[in-house]
């Protein structure tokens, strides 16, 4: 039989040609989906970044830096990366999808000549209420940087609810000391290194009999022994309970980080009724977990904090790290120099860090302001005039020095304060 070549052939190459269509077809179509799937993807990436940057709950940081020809956005988005994720542009889809929510996003960069200002939005999940890690997270790296200073944070109530803040405040010292108004009168025992217990009891004893209302070591004073710390303690208490007063004592606590927080609450349970901590020396964390630990007010000190604060290229200002800080981690009182004083500071500084202490800030509650530092009798009108009634005023080597000794010395502060007739505001 013969076969029909064109026919059965024809068919062949009619079956061949449509089989190659149709692989070709499903080629395409799988391309196409595949395509289509990456697209969905790449989409649904850039709408999840999006999202994640209007929802997840930040806290705004504030740099000023200075130009020096420099590209001030690409900087300011080189902090924004370099201090979250580290890296972005070469990472794929997915993993900017997984990690989109810790990234930094500039909110605005404001350029003038010299010196520009930057802010950056940071999501709270990066540090939680670790300030150890906030301050790592938001200037750990580029303190190491020309001429970036920390200037602010802008605190949300988010992040100022992972905090307890201060426990008394300015209105609940009033309360335990039974003062309605006016300042506050603080004195320091000075000398203070090398004195018995029993001297410097009757050192507080004179100043309790004055009517000062607090007394406080000087930050120096260190004990190797805490049995030493304890002994001073009980023998100014006894001098306390002698002359019947409210003074408060702030009794200085120093150790070992391992020490700190235990000996806190020792001296709690023995019957310390103010801390003094030099909270910028042993860190911020460790004045937060204080805050956590002891019910007893706290009096934080800036010792060391100009080495940190008092460039104009670097580190951060007065108002971060002598006001809003050491009020979230929670003191009671922050001490900073006066305008007027042996480390007299300019006026309107000292005003900004008072403004940090004691303006609304979420449900923290203002503290108190300790203007310090070579403070007289002379300046005490003066510093009422200039920050309120709502203020501690600090005397040491006034209060000593007095030709009639340490009693006459604090009675004529103490005369000094309730004297005052002036406008106070």
């Amino acid at each position: 039989m013969r076969t029909n070549r064109r026919t059965g052939g024809g068919a062949n190459r009619r079956t061949g040609d449509g089989a190659c269509r149709r692989t070709g077809e499903r080629t395409r179509g799988k391309k196409r989906e595949r395509d289509g799937k990456r697209a969905i993807k790449l989409i649904d990436v850039v709408k999840y970044f999006k999202y994640s940057q209007m929802s997840k709950e930040t806290i705004t940081v504030i740099y000023t830096v200075k130009n020096e020809d420099r590209d001030i956005k690409k900087l300011a988005q080189s902090i924004a990366i370099g201090q979250t994720i580290g890296t972005w542009n070469e990472l794929p889809g997915n993993v900017r999808l997984q990690i989109s929510k810790h990234l930094a996003e500039v909110v605005s960069v404001e350029e003038s000549t010299y010196t520009s200002t930057i802010k950056i939005a940071f999501p709270i999940d990066n540090f939680g209420s670790d300030l150890g890690a906030l301050l790592t997270a938001v200037y750990g790296k580029i303190s190491l940087a020309p001429k970036i200073k920390l200037e602010d944070i802008e605190f949300n109530s988010a992040y100022l609810q992972l905090f307890k803040g201060p426990r008394y405040g300015i209105k609940g010292i009033r309360d335990i000391l039974g003062k309605k108004d006016k300042p506050l009168l603080m004195s320091i025992f000075k000398p203070c290194l090398g004195l018995t217990s029993g001297e410097l009891a009757t050192m507080f004893s004179m100043q309790a009999e004055a009517g000062i209302d607090m007394v406080k070591d000087d930050e120096i004073l260190y004990d190797a022994d805490f049995n030493n710390t304890l002994k001073r303690l009980e023998a100014c208490l006894k001098a306390k309970e002698r002359t019947n007063s409210k003074t408060l004592y702030a009794i200085n606590l120093t150790g070992e980080a391992d020490e700190i927080l235990d000996r806190a609450i020792q001296l709690e349970k023995n019957g310390a009724n103010c801390i003094l901590f030099n909270y910028v020396s042993y860190g911020l964390p460790l004045l937060s977990a204080l805050r956590r630990k002891v019910t007893i007010p706290i009096m934080a000190h800036p010792a060391f904090s100009g080495a940190i604060c008092l460039s104009s290229n670097s580190g951060l200002t007065e108002q971060l790290l002598l006001g809003k800080l050491p009020r979230i981690a929670g003191a009671d009182f922050v001490l900073f120099p006066s305008p007027y004083g042996s480390l007299a500071w300019d006026k309107s500084v000292t005003k900004d860090i008072q403004a940090s202490l004691t303006k609304h800030m979420g449900d923290m509650k203002s503290i108190w302001p300790v203007p310090s530092a070579g403070v007289t009798v002379k300046m005490v009108k003066e510093i009422t005039l200039d920050f309120g009634e709502d203020i501690v005023i600090n005397a040491g080597t006034a209060v000593w020095e007095h030709k009639d000794g340490g009693l006459a010395g604090a009675k004529e502060f103490v005369n000094e304060v309730q004297n005052l007739s002036v406008a106070i505001g």
